[in-house]
């Protein structure tokens, strides 16, 4: 088994916004490494709540080996025959593709070998890209550090609820707030300014859009990966 493909096979999907226009789309052209996350979406007999794996490796044009997603939230493991949806993302571009657990091996531990995919889609994921959120979040340049809330939040920017005393439209602010990203609690720290004031859509609440300022390159990072992992694990989250 060889963990990178070989040339690119034949019948991928062409996308219109694909990194290498004109090109067909291989597996390969991912960018996976072994031990990467995917999201798998289980067939509707086994529930409806998308499983993450991680990638094992591959064998061109025959099989992508995944490791067995936690099934306790399902009504049974996936088996042979079983029609599955895998998600992912690698760099600034999110992939999904349809395909079959070919076989499922409990030796030396559970894993399965999917049908290699022969049309993988492509979305280009931007800066601009807003996740509906529910982070508890610290407003910290008070005299007092002010509880608040991050009702979505993007690569560049978030909602926030307006605390109590209010700022107005130009000001700067500083937040904390800890993002859950791949099961680790990364606390950040951000500056931004107050660009605008209006009603959230959900509950009508008053809110803040604010626009991050001068983000270090790890803060960018944590913010993308936070924002990324969402979309492919909970599209529904997406603005």
């Amino acid at each position: 088994m060889n963990t990178r493909a070989e040339p690119p096979v034949e019948d991928f999907a062409r996308t219109a916004d694909a990194a290498v226009v004109g090109k067909d789309l291989a597996f390969k052209d991912l960018g996976l490494k072994v031990g990467d996350r995917m999201v798998i979406e289980p067939p509707a007999k086994l529930g409806e709540q998308p499983g993450v794996v991680k990638l094992i490796g591959w064998v061109n044009d025959l099989s992508v080996l995944v490791t067995m997603p936690d099934t306790r939230a399902w009504a049974g493991p996936p088996i042979e025959g079983d029609e599955i949806g895998v998600r992912t993302f690698s760099g600034r571009h999110a992939y999904g593709f349809s395909t079959v657990v070919g076989k499922r091996s409990v030796r030396p531990f559970e894993y399965l070998h999917l049908e290699f995919p022969r049309r993988i889609s492509m979305r280009q994921i931007r800066n601009a890209e807003r996740i509906a959120t529910s982070i508890s979040a610290r407003v910290t340049d008070a005299d007092e550090p002010v509880p608040t809330v991050v009702t979505n939040l993007s690569a560049t920017g978030a909602e926030v609820r307006v605390w109590s005393p209010g700022r107005a439209v130009g000001d700067k602010v500083s937040l904390e707030l800890v993002l859950d990203i791949h099961k680790v609690r990364t606390r950040i720290v951000v500056t931004g300014v107050i660009r605008n004031q209006h009603d959230t859509v959900d509950t009508g609440e008053p809110a803040y859009g604010v626009e991050f300022e001068d983000l270090n390159a790890q803060t960018s990072v944590f913010l993308k990966s936070y924002v990324y992992q969402n979309l492919v694990e909970q599209p529904h989250r997406r603005l």
